[in-house]
């Protein structure tokens, strides 16, 4: 199996998840920037800067690169089957899988329970007559909530990091191990704006360890040169004549004794 698919899938997906985040950033930014625009002109009565239908449009552009996104990802676990085979470390691609399915089962989960939670909470309330038991059942419920994300998502990330360190293990490329740890620390961290900030830089790793791969050196086996020096065979070994059994001289073509063609050798 060849290194390429899987060291330019690799390579394509973390630039996708290097980029998106940016984007994403500039298109919120001019989301919010229209929306203020579209409210000015409302109260001052002038046209908007942008167009009334500027903020549709940067919607429409968020869901695309959030496609985008998402294809990136599924073309990061592609890479790692890829590379999983090449390097004949299963652990590569079973890890990933573990981690994506923690995050999938996990939130689901999670979503199922918080409204179970919330849905027994104002059932409950709505008997009660005390008004601070319902915000300290809401401000619970979000800690909760937060609390299991957060859990779920490192959980997810140690199971990343195994992947990228088991692949920095196989192929040698330290950068795979930097990023696994980067993005380990900054899933810890994603409660404060740092720790997003270094998930995103983790990525880079990855790619330059995606773009540092190199094809396995294969394994030569040498063998030993026959001694020049050595006289051929044919000069040392005795001829006998397969009729009369007499020894005859290496070079001889007939038999001296009985004159029978000798067989060439």
């Amino acid at each position: 199996m060849s290194l390429e698919p899987g060291r330019k899938l690799g390579l394509t997906a973390s630039l996708i998840i290097v980029i998106v985040p940016v984007i994403t950033f500039i298109l919120y930014g001019l989301f919010f920037l229209s929306l203020f625009g579209l409210v000015s002109s409302g109260l001052t009565g002038g046209s908007p800067v942008f167009g009334s239908l500027f903020p549709i449009g940067i919607l429409i552009a968020l869901s695309v690169v959030g496609i985008i996104g998402f294809v990136g990802f599924i073309l990061f676990i592609i890479s790692m089957h890829s590379l999983s085979q090449y390097y004949n470390e299963p652990g590569i691609f079973r890890n990933v899988i573990y981690s994506f399915l923690v995050t999938i089962i996990g939130y689901v989960a999670l979503f199922v329970t918080g409204l179970a939670v919330a849905f027994t909470a104002i059932t409950s309330l709505k008997s009660s007559s005390t008004s601070g038991l319902s915000g300290a059942w809401f401000i619970g419920l979000i800690l909760g909530i937060v609390a299991a994300a957060l859990v779920i998502e490192i959980v997810s990330a140690l199971l990343l990091m195994r992947a990228f360190n088991k692949l920095g293990e196989k192929s040698g490329v330290q950068n795979f191990n930097t990023a696994g740890t980067l993005y380990l620390v900054g899933t810890v961290l994603t409660i404060v704006f740092i720790g997003s900030l270094i998930v995103w830089i983790a990525w880079i790793f990855a790619a330059m360890g995606f773009n540092s791969l190199k094809p396995k050196t294969n394994e030569t086996t040498t063998f030993p040169y026959a001694n020049p020096q050595t006289p051929p065979t044919n000069l040392t070994q005795k001829r006998f004549c397969p009729y009369c059994g007499i020894e005859n001289t290496p070079d001889s073509i007939y038999c001296v004794n009985c004159g029978k063609k000798l067989q060439q050798s």
